[in-house]
C-alpha cells in the first residue's frame, strides 16, 4: 500500500522576488519559520492550467465582442499583434508573407509562454478597453 506524496511546492518570479504560486504553496511556507532556505528548480514543461487560463480568456474577449468569430481567430491576430511572426517567401504566390508563429507545448517554454500570454493581455486591453482575463490569472 502505498502513500501518495503532497503536491509540490510551486514558486512564481515577479517584480517583488519569489512568490508562491497557489494557496497550497502559501499555507505550507506560512508555516515555515522566517529564514528557511529552499532550494528552487525551474519547472520543467508548460503549465497546463495557465494555457487553459489563456484560452478561456480568449472565449470570454470573443462572446463580450463582435469582433473574433472564435478563440482561435483572436490567439492569431494578438500573435500578430505581439510580433509573434516569421517572414518567409511563398513559392505558390511568389510573395513575402508572414505566418504566425507555434505556441504550442512542444514549441514554447513555460518562461517564453509567460512572455507572450503577459504581452498579450496588455495590447489587448490596451486595445479592447476590458480584461477578459481578470479572473483567470
Amino acid at each position: 500500500m502505498g502513500f501518495e506524496k503532497p503536491p509540490p511546492l510551486l514558486m512564481q518570479k515577479t517584480p517583488h522576488g519569489f512568490k508562491p504560486y497557489d494557496q497550497y504553496s502559501l499555507g505550507v511556507l506560512g508555516d515555515d519559520v522566517n529564514g528557511q532556505v529552499y532550494k528552487l528548480t525551474p519547472r520543467k514543461g508548460r503549465m497546463i492550467a495557465r494555457n487553459a487560463a489563456y484560452w478561456i480568456g480568449l472565449g470570454l474577449a470573443v462572446k463580450a465582442t463582435d469582433s473574433w468569430p472564435t478563440a482561435e481567430h483572436l490567439h492569431i491576430d494578438l500573435k500578430k499583434l505581439c510580433g509573434y511572426v516569421e517572414a518567409y517567401h511563398n513559392p505558390l504566390t511568389e510573395k513575402d508573407e508572414i505566418r504566425v508563429q507555434s505556441t504550442a507545448f512542444d514549441r514554447m517554454t513555460e518562461s517564453e509562454f509567460v512572455a507572450y500570454f503577459m504581452l498579450a493581455q496588455q495590447r489587448f486591453i490596451a486595445k479592447m478597453g476590458f480584461d477578459p482575463w481578470e479572473r483567470e490569472t
